[in-house]
């Protein structure tokens, strides 16, 4: 998780993690809850580290670098717990819970995403290493 570039209405940071289509993705549910986690691990992690100065409205620019491209529809399922995770950090009030049969509560990711105060834009890029660059830019 490297800084690229900071100003006070924007950052751009890298993250050394591997996107694949869930679309067409055919793997045991614990291997991609696995995947899922993680990838919202580092995004919560690097956002905390990253992004104190950022406010809504804004325009989040999600980057692919893989050796491949995606289509369309498939980069979009690429960034779909990406996504959730990064709406969750800016805009934390729109997270949900319920209390499940063991008593524990359980938050419910998914909603602050819809929010019209965040515009998204996805992109990919050819490279060797697989990663993904995310760009927050305050309106």
């Amino acid at each position: 998780m490297n800084l690229i570039e900071s100003q006070k209405k924007s950052v751009k940071w890298r993250i050394p993690i591997k996107t694949i289509s869930e679309m067409n993705c055919n793997e045991h549910w614990t291997k991609k809850s696995k995947r899922h986690k993680q990838q919202q691990f580092f995004v919560r992690v690097s956002y905390n580290n990253n992004c104190e100065c950022i406010s809504l409205p804004c325009t989040v620019k999600l980057t692919r670098l893989s050796p491949y491209c995606l289509d369309e529809d498939n980069l979009l399922a690429a960034f779909k717990y990406i996504r959730d995770e990064l709406s969750e950090c800016m805009i934390p009030e729109k997270t949900g819970s319920y209390i499940n049969k063991n008593g524990k509560i359980v938050k419910i990711k998914g909603r602050a995403d819809s929010d019209p105060r965040i515009k998204w834009e996805y992109y990919q890029e050819k490279e060797s290493e697989q990663a993904i660059q995310i760009e927050i830019i305050s309106n």
